[in-house]
């Protein structure tokens, strides 16, 4: 009778394992390929253009760039078999976002049992900086997979030591990986050290120092030389990085939790209810500390470098995403059901339909219509902040050729059109003012009594920029409010289009 018993309990269990592994691909699946067909962003065009150089032009760029070349490598040989297409490019965040989560599933059930391991997964599925990510086309994605394999890895010399060659090499091979798709990769190495060295310094401890030095030497001596260079740079590639805040942490907890939040004062009401009775097995629950030590050394690191110099924004805080999503379901694991993580699933995907609109009339696609409709030859489009490149890009691919006169304000935005540099520091002013009326001159030049060009300024984004455009402008030339562009949504780098002549 036991024996049958158990048998029943393993079938049942192993029935409920593929139903949750079903539903989380099929979950998964729709945050990933929802609305994965917009418009590229700046940051994506960037992606792409450099994706399509030869092997030497593209390495060239990213070493310019500031980030390593692990994912570009992958979406060099993506889009080669694939195409350019916004829907294929994504496709390989997404296929990262996926795999993620079946990692953070496989870790928590691993940790915690396979009811809390499904908690977990859903957390991290229905986090909101994931699916941005899974829709993205950057590295981002694949820093957060490298994360939760080398956490995984990382148990071999921790809290579940194993004797396995296989386990060792490929801890190191996931960390090389990770060094070289982003630095914030080595704010969770930094974690482990830390952790190893505070709590299970006693465990294969000169095998820990060996795989930690074969995961960093290949980065040392193959792209630190070039670290240090763009290091010397990265004043103008950080400039819009903001100094850690308040509002900054908020930012992040919302793009973590997501959903989550929305369910919390339920859960607590009902715990609350219940007397938290069952929350003496807390201090039982020993695993929970490796993630959230882990989770707090990853964050931590970077937000106090940032009071010197400002690196940490939401998007270098995916590393730590599968931690938060293995801390919480550690937390709240044993006191919930199966309904949490459906819960989770829907108030995410109403969120996503209500909030998330299928398009915009004013993304880069749509405006780069609008200019071919619009526009002719010989008019003129300035661009603010990081509108030009990815404009551009549909401009290159639209049926309609136009012959414009482009050109981004501040000019030194060409340069770099993957960022934006220091274009309002202190005492920049009246740099901008001189170039700005030497712009508005150039263009008055160009005007004749057979070709009167009309000019097409792309501003909002930076008001205090921009009026130093616009004050000349409006001096000069005459405003034709019928043909400009107001954004009713949000849109990237711009929030409306004034047309002069």
């Amino acid at each position: 009778m036991t024996s049958n018993h158990n048998s029943q309990e393993i079938q049942q269990s192993q029935r409920t394992a593929c139903v949750s592994l079903l539903l989380l691909l099929l979950c998964s699946s729709f945050f990933a390929l929802y609305n994965s067909n917009t418009a590229y962003t700046s940051d994506e065009v960037w992606s792409v253009k450099t994706s399509g150089l030869n092997y030497s032009s593209a390495l060239a760029t990213l070493k310019a760039d500031i980030h390593p070349f692990f994912y570009y490598q992958i979406l060099f040989g993506w889009v080669r078999v694939f195409g350019t297409g916004e829907q294929a490019v994504r496709s390989l965040s997404g296929l990262f976002y996926i795999m993620s989560v079946f990692a953070v599933y496989g870790l928590g059930r691993e940790l915690y049992r396979s009811k809390t391991g499904l908690l977990c997964a859903a957390i991290y599925l229905t986090s909101p900086l994931a699916i941005l990510s899974a829709q993205f086309a950057r590295m981002y994605s694949l820093l957060s997979l490298l994360s939760v394999l080398s956490t995984w890895l990382y148990l071999q010399f921790s809290i579940k030591p194993r004797d396995s060659r296989l386990y060792f090499a490929l801890y190191i091979l996931v960390n090389i990986l990770g060094t070289f798709t982003h630095i914030a990769f080595f704010f969770l190495l930094f974690a482990q050290i830390v952790c190893h060295l505070l709590f299970y310094r006693h465990v294969r401890m000169t095998r820990f120092v060996v795989a930690m030095g074969l995961s960093l030497i290949p980065y040392m001596f193959l792209w630190a030389p070039v670290l240090l260079d763009q290091i010397a740079h990265s004043g103008e590639g950080l400039a819009w990085v903001k100094r850690p805040s308040l509002s900054m942490m908020g930012d992040l907890f919302l793009l973590y939790g997501g959903a989550f939040w929305l369910v919390l004062p339920v859960l607590l009401f009902l715990w609350w209810r219940s007397g938290f009775a069952s929350w003496r097995q807390f201090s039982k629950i020993h695993l929970i500390s490796l993630p959230l030590w882990l989770l707090a050394i990853t964050l931590s690191t970077p937000l106090l470098i940032s009071i010197a110099k400002p690196i940490f924004n939401s998007r270098l805080a995916i590393v730590g995403l599968p931690l938060f999503a293995l801390t919480i379901g550690a937390l709240i694991g044993r006191r919930t059901n199966y309904l949490l993580p459906s819960a989770l699933v829907v108030f995410t995907v109403v969120a996503m339909i209500v909030v998330h609109p299928a398009s915009s009339s004013c993304d880069n696609r749509a405006m780069a219509t609008y200019l071919s409709q619009t526009a002719n030859d010989g008019d003129v489009v300035i661009f603010t902040s990081l509108t030009r490149l990815p404009i551009d890009y549909y401009l290159e691919r639209s049926s309609i050729t136009k012959n414009l006169f482009e050109t981004s304000f501040p000019a030194e935005t060409d340069e770099h059109p993957g960022y934006e540099g220091r274009i309002s520091g202190a005492g920049r002013r009246a740099t901008l003012e001189r170039e700005a009326q030497s712009l508005i001159d150039k263009i008055v030049a160009m005007q004749t009594p057979e070709r009167v060009r009309r000019i097409f300024f792309f501003h909002g984004f930076h008001p205090e920029i921009d009026t130093i455009v616009e004050q000349p402008l409006r001096e000069r030339f005459d405003l034709l409010r019928d043909q400009g562009v107001k954004c009713r949504d949000a849109s990237p780098y711009f929030k409306e289009v004034s047309v002069y002549r």
